[in-house]
């Protein structure tokens, strides 16, 4: 009798342990699946970047269109720099921009594009605290621009102040309008690397 009593006992014990084993295994599992989908976590977002008159953020929308008149006479033309703002519009930090477009012009005007290490003192031309550099110099005349690399601002929502000018050679019609059309596009390459961090 005794046996038998201890031997139900152990039969009992046996299968509550192994109704224990079942009912948690898929909670365990559930749990250990959970935690490696978290451990790590890759950052994303979007890359842009535009030419805007504005100086801060919003920046609207590309392309620029830049128009220049000759303050001076046919022979003795005179053009005001224009200034303006290239913009970081999406989530990511960029390190360089391509730069194209078109320009609109006599055949003795072409257009310079131009960044300031420092800060520009836009009312005088100074570059104040750095030196000037040049991004791109369009041909002669009505022309397409060929995509450049130049500088782009690092983070999200920054803008970084760049200067057109016009350079001539020789007579430009007093009526006529230069025109200076910017598209600012970014790629891949052009984004600083993402990083993956572990949960």
């Amino acid at each position: 009798m005794n046996v038998h009593r201890y031997s139900s006992r152990a039969a009992a014990a046996i299968a509550a342990a192994v109704l224990l084993v079942c009912t948690s295994t898929p909670a365990d599992a559930a749990t250990t699946a959970n935690t490696t989908s978290a451990s790590q976590t890759a950052s994303s977002g979007t890359w842009a970047a535009v030419a805007s008159l504005s100086t801060a953020a919003p920046y609207g929308s590309g392309p620029l269109t830049l128009n220049f008149a000759n303050n001076g006479g046919t022979g003795n033309p005179s053009f005001t720099p224009r200034y303006f703002t290239v913009g970081n519009t999406g989530t990511l930090p960029l390190t360089a921009a391509s730069y194209g477009g078109s320009t609109s012009a006599p055949s003795t005007v072409q257009f310079f594009i131009e960044s300031c290490s420092g800060t520009w003192n836009e009312p005088s031309g100074a570059c104040l605290g750095g030196t000037v550099a040049t991004i791109l110099t369009t041909p002669f005349g009505t022309s397409t621009i060929p995509d450049t690399t130049g500088p782009a601002p690092a983070t999200s929502a920054a803008g970084l102040r760049l200067r057109a000018r016009i350079n001539f050679n020789g007579n430009v019609p007093k009526t006529a309008i230069s025109a200076l059309t910017l598209s600012i596009s970014v790629d891949r390459t052009q984004v600083r690397s993402a990083t993956t961090t572990g949960g």
